[in-house]
This record gives structure tokens, C-alpha cells and sequence, in this order.
């Protein structure tokens, strides 16, 4: 009977095992410093743990003989090198995540669900509620949406039809529509729909450039100017406005039964705009969280924006 000999190292591996200043908490401290922005932040105002995360940081870098962050304006950013750690390591840990969860160790932890604020509000919020899982949604600009689910920071995410990378799976939840809605107290008497949008103040959403472009670029070519009166960051503040009965405003159809047809004229402004949005996801994510795959399902029937 021989003695054991241990399985040699596999030649591929090895320079991570040949020095030292690589650990899962080193890699933990590295994500947590690198979502919060900096080292205090991350930190949270204590002095020892500010120590620790500088030192595990600089151990990092060390170890993978490159910079990993800079400052930049105030803020701790990631450089290139430290994107693509952050984007290896939060894999990682959801798969080592998903395995001991497997085996009954810990639960699932929340799925990251990222989208828009207003197809949060009017879409996704009224209707998780069916899906057995759970979830953390996040209000997103499109282009953090798209980099997060590439980088494993969002899981699943809804974004326009044409923002959806070849890299992601992606599938059709159908088109949302927008329409100017125009309170009927402020609406004068007699103005055909086609002449409203020029004679009413109007609540908009600028923080999405491309939209507002649309609307100044629908008025141009009828020779016209909207008398916009109050700039909003988000379509539920758009929303609010319209309520208040004082400004018209571009929403999405979505939002017509909260609002009422009764006090409110429906204003097809410059033909329907619409948006056709897809639920999108890394197919990393389903290799390394398979349970994923059927929440995933799930949402695609429950999600279905209506016709």
C-alpha cells in the first residue's frame, strides 16, 4: 500500500498561490471600497476599519502589481484594471453564493432589478409582487442599467430595445407609449388637440436628453415652441405635476388610470412616442445562479408591457 501524494498544483494557477496578498476578504474590503466611492466611506466614520481597507487595498495592488483605483475629483474610482476585478469578483462571490445555497448553507439573496424609475413605478412595481423571489430594485439611468449587468452589479435589468448590448440575452416585454396629457383646467375652450401642446405650460423630463430633443425637434417642424415651465428628473415627477392640474406634461400611457380620463385631455403630441423595451440579463448570471433562469421566466410573462 503506497502513501497519498497530493494532486501537484495546476501550472495555470499557480501565480495566484506564489505570493502573497490574495483573500476573499481582501477582495470583499476591495468591492466595498469601490461601491462606496472611498476608503472613509466605506469605512463608515471608523478609524480602525479605514486603516484595515486602506492597507487590504494597497496588499491588492500589491499582489497584482497595478493600481486598482484612483482619485479622481473627490472620489475613489475604479481603473480599468480594477473594473474588470470588480466585474470577476462579484461573480465569483454570487456563484460561490448560489453553491452554498445550494446545499441549504445561506438563502438567495436578493435579485437586483434595475429599470427606469418610471417603468419601476409603472410597470415593475404593480406587478412583482406575482414572482416568487426577491428582489432589490434600483432606479437607473439606461447606460448604468446596461454596465451593471455587465459588471454583475444589477442582475436583471429593462431597457430600451436599442441600448441592449450583443453581450447580454435579452427578451421583447413589448412597446410603451407616450402621450401628452393636458389637465382640462388649463385647457382653453376650443383648441384642437393638435394646437394644446403649444398653448398650455408644460412639466418635462430632462434628464433623458434624447427625449426632450424629440419634443423641441416635433414643435420645430410644425414651426412651433413648447413653453416648457418646469424641468423634472423623473416621469413620477412629470407625473405629480400633471396632478396638480397647473402643467401638462409627457408621461407614459402607463400612467393614464391613475390620472382619469375625465380631467384630463390625451394628446397623441407629434404622433405616439414610443419606447420597445426588452428584460435583459448576463448569461453569466445564469451559470453561476441557476435558480435565476426561472425567476427569470417568470418575470418575461408577468412583465409584459399591455397593448
Amino acid at each position: 500500500m503506497g502513501f497519498y501524494q497530493p494532486r501537484k498544483e495546476q501550472p495555470a494557477l499557480a501565480p495566484l498561490f506564489a505570493e502573497r496578498g490574495l483573500s476573499l476578504d481582501r477582495l470583499r474590503s476591495f468591492l466595498e471600497v469601490a461601491e462606496a466611492g472611498s476608503i472613509a466611506r466605506a469605512s463608515q466614520g471608523d478609524p480602525v476599519r479605514q486603516s484595515q481597507l486602506s492597507r487590504q487595498l494597497s496588499e491588492l495592488e500589491g499582489f497584482f502589481g497595478c493600481a486598482l483605483t484612483e482619485r479622481r475629483k473627490g472620489r475613489r474610482v475604479l481603473t480599468d484594471a480594477g473594473e474588470r476585478l470588480a466585474e470577476h469578483v462579484r461573480w465569483t462571490f454570487s456563484g460561490l453564493l448560489e453553491i452554498k445555497r445550494g446545499v441549504g448553507e445561506v438563502s438567495a439573496p436578493p435579485l437586483v432589478l434595475a429599470a427606469g424609475d418610471s417603468v419601476l413605478h409603472w410597470l415593475v412595481l404593480p406587478r412583482i409582487a406575482s414572482v416568487e423571489a426577491r428582489f432589490s430594485v434600483s432606479a437607473l439611468p439606461v447606460h448604468d442599467v446596461v454596465s451593471g449587468l455587465g459588471d454583475g452589479s444589477v442582475d436583471i435589468g429593462i431597457v430600451r430595445r436599442d441600448e441592449v448590448p450583443q453581450t447580454l440575452e435579452s427578451t421583447p416585454l413589448g412597446e410603451v407609449e407616450h402621450a401628452l396629457f393636458v389637465p382640462r383646467a388649463i385647457a382653453p375652450r376650443g383648441v384642437p388637440d393638435d394646437e394644446l401642446p403649444f398653448v398650455v405650460p408644460i412639466a418635462a423630463q430632462v434628464s433623458d436628453r434624447d427625449f426632450v430633443a424629440k419634443m423641441i425637434d416635433t414643435a420645430a417642424r410644425s414651426n412651433k415652441t413648447l413653453t416648457i415651465t418646469l424641468r423634472c428628473e423623473t416621469f413620477p415627477q412629470v407625473f405629480r405635476a400633471v396632478q396638480s392640474g397647473r402643467y401638462a406634461g409627457l408621461l407614459p400611457t402607463l400612467a393614464r388610470a391613475e390620472l382619469g380620463a375625465s380631467r384630463y385631455r390625451e394628446v397623441a403630441f407629434g404622433g405616439r412616442h414610443r419606447s420597445s423595451l426588452r428584460l435583459a440579463w448576463s448569461p453569466t448570471l445564469v451559470r453561476v445562479r441557476p435558480s435565476a433562469a426561472r425567476t427569470i421566466e417568470r418575470l418575461k410573462e408577468v412583465l409584459r408591457a399591455p397593448k
